[in-house]
């Protein structure tokens, strides 16, 4: 379901698609051809997006989530982007980049979906498709936690669960791309958190900026206030707290006034922004329905 040990890969090179392939699943029927599986109408679509599409599909190896980034679709080059174009066209994977990172971060402890494929195929004028496959978790997620917990008492538990992981991930020299409730999920009971939607997670090779990691809390934190529906919720500041204590780099005073930031940050967007982004995001869910409880390598919805 997820990993945290050294995972060994192998070179895949099938029909145009280049990447890495997890040594175990080499010989997945599926993977033998990438077209035809993309195509297959046994699958559960999680998210369809102008430059990506995100499916669940069962394998005999265990279900898993298909995250396809289509650069036919993307913006820049509706626009004629040409810097975007060639960003996109130059830089190396996607796929193999969120394939890697995922690695990384399970060789040093921190749990994630378990990567199984990250692969390119380039297109006409080598325009490329990027495509990540990983393990899916069956695990409720953060935020669904948070709104099922029973009072407040078990709110601060989880908060301080997911503040001391957070601190110990960004101390390994990683900063996670979108770290919302909604992108981790949890194993109470094993004492885990799993980082979900990697796709921008970064491992430094030193210990990064703190701004970087800073905005880590910032966004979380804000999120907890659209969670709670109010900008005076008490949950950042719980947060915040645990993960300051969980940073034994930091003094005191430097633990005060990361944490008066960060709540500075919050509460500017939330009178500029909240109410907007309160009443968008239930607009949102009363059209999507229930939250889906269940996640591999999902996107962030906003």
């Amino acid at each position: 379901m997820g990993a945290t040990e050294e995972m060994t890969f192998a070179p895949y090179r099938q029909n145009g698609w280049k990447g890495w392939v997890l040594d175990e699943w080499q010989q997945l029927p599926e993977l033998a051809d990438l077209e035809t599986w993309l195509q297959a109408p046994q699958q559960t679509i999680v998210l369809e997006a102008p430059c990506r599409t995100v499916s669940r599909r069962e394998t005999a190896l265990g279900a898993v989530y298909v995250k396809l980034m289509r650069g036919r679709n993307d913006g820049a080059v509706r626009n004629r982007e040409v810097f975007s174009w060639l960003k996109w066209t130059l830089l190396p994977s996607r796929g193999v980049y969120i394939l890697k990172v995922t690695a990384a971060m399970a060789a040093r402890g921190h749990h994630c979906p378990t990567p199984v494929l990250g692969a390119r195929c380039r297109g006409r004028w080598g325009y490329p498709r990027e495509l990540y496959v990983s393990r899916e978790v069956t695990l409720p997620t953060l935020e669904e936690c948070l709104v099922r917990a029973t009072g407040k008492g078990e709110q601060q538990e989880l908060l301080a669960f997911t503040a001391e992981r957070l601190a110990r991930f960004h101390l390994d020299h990683f900063v996670h791309g979108d770290f919302l409730p909604r992108n981790a999920c949890v194993d109470t009971q094993a004492g885990h958190l799993y980082f979900l939607d990697n796709d921008r997670t970064r491992h430094w090779p030193f210990l990064p900026p703190f701004q970087r990691q800073r905005r880590n809390l910032a966004q979380f934190c804000y999120n907890l206030m659209l969670l709670d529906g109010s900008g005076q919720s008490p949950l950042p500041a719980d947060f915040l707290k645990a993960y300051a204590e969980a940073r034994p780099d930091w003094s005191l005073s430097r633990r005060q006034a990361e944490v008066a930031r960060v709540q500075a940050q919050c509460d500017r967007r939330w009178k500029k922004y909240g109410d907007g982004e309160l009443a968008w995001r239930e607009k949102r869910r009363r059209q999507a329905g229930a939250v889906v409880s269940k996640a591999g390598e999902p996107p962030a919805l906003g």
